[in-house]
C-alpha cells in the first residue's frame, strides 16, 4: 500500500507549486487531480503526449503520480471519454477516479477494456452511490476494470460504518480516499475508524494508493493546510 495525498487540496496552484507544496511535506506519492490552475493536468486540453510531460514535472519533485482524479463522469463528459483514458495512458496511472453517473457505464466499460486502466467510483453523501451496496448492484455483469473509490469521510457523513462498506467491496476497492468525518479538525479525531479501515485493506490485501484527502473545505488557508497535512502524513504512517 503506497501513502499520497489528491493535489485537489491544492487545485488554486499551478502544478509545479503544487507540486513544491506536498515534496516540501514529504509526500512521494500523488493522486493528481485535473483542475489545477496552469491546466496541465486537464484532459480536456492536454493530450497523452501532454500528459507525459506533466508526469516528468511531477516525478521531478520526487513524487510519483498513482492516479487520474477527474472529479465526476457523466453524459455531458462522453465527448471527452476518450481524452481522459489518453491523458492517464500518457501520465502512466493504471487507475483513474471520480463520481460516475451509472448510465455511462457501458461506455466506460468499453474504454477500461480498450486502455486496460481501471475506474474507481467514488461513494459521495447524497449521490446515487452513497453506499456499498449501490456500487456493488450497479457493478454486476460489468467489467472488473471497473470498482470502487472508498471515500471514507463520505461514508462517515452518510451516517454508515466505513470499515462495514469497505469491507462489502473486497476485491473491487481500486482507491482510497482517506479522510475523517470533520474536514477541519486533525485526521484520527473524528468518527470515522480510520485504525479499522486500514486494518481491512490490510486484510484484504489493498496494494494501491492510500489518498489523503482530508482538510478540503472553502477558504482554508495554505498554512493551515500544510500544517494539518503534515499531521495527516504522520497519522497515516503510523498505521
Amino acid at each position: 500500500m503506497e501513502i499520497g495525498v489528491i493535489s485537489y487540496l491544492l487545485r488554486h496552484h499551478d502544478t509545479p507549486s503544487a507540486m513544491a507544496f506536498l515534496q516540501d511535506i514529504g509526500f512521494e506519492n500523488v493522486e493528481l487531480d485535473y483542475r489545477h490552475a496552469d491546466g496541465l493536468c486537464d484532459y480536456h486540453k492536454i493530450d497523452a503526449k501532454g500528459a507525459a510531460e506533466t508526469r516528468k514535472l511531477v516525478e521531478s519533485f520526487g513524487i510519483t503520480p498513482r492516479a487520474y482524479c477527474v472529479g465526476g463522469l457523466g453524459q455531458g463528459q462522453l465527448p471527452y471519454l476518450e481524452n481522459v483514458f489518453e491523458f492517464a495512458k500518457g501520465l502512466g496511472v493504471e487507475v483513474i477516479v471520480g463520481v460516475l453517473d451509472p448510465g455511462i457505464l457501458p461506455q466506460m466499460d468499453e474504454f477500461c477494456e480498450k486502455y486496460k486502466i481501471y475506474y474507481a467510483i467514488e461513494n459521495h453523501r447524497g449521490n446515487v452511490f452513497e453506499a456499498a451496496d449501490t456500487i456493488l448492484k450497479a457493478l454486476e455483469g460489468h467489467s472488473l476494470y471497473i470498482g470502487a473509490n472508498t471515500d471514507t469521510g463520505h461514508f462517515a457523513s452518510a451516517g454508515l460504518k466505513p470499515v462495514d462498506e469497505v469491507r462489502k467491496l473486497a476485491g473491487r476497492v481500486y482507491h482510497v480516499h482517506f479522510k475523517d468525518s470533520d474536514q477541519r479538525q486533525p485526521l484520527g479525531s473524528g468518527t470515522a475508524d480510520l485504525p479499522a479501515v486500514f486494518a481491512e485493506l490490510k486484510r484484504q490485501g489493498y496494494n494501491r494508493l492510500l489518498s489523503i484527502e482530508h482538510y478540503e473545505y472553502g477558504g482554508i488557508e495554505d498554512d493551515v493546510l500544510r500544517a494539518g497535512l503534515t499531521q495527516a502524513l504522520g497519522y497515516v504512517k503510523a498505521l
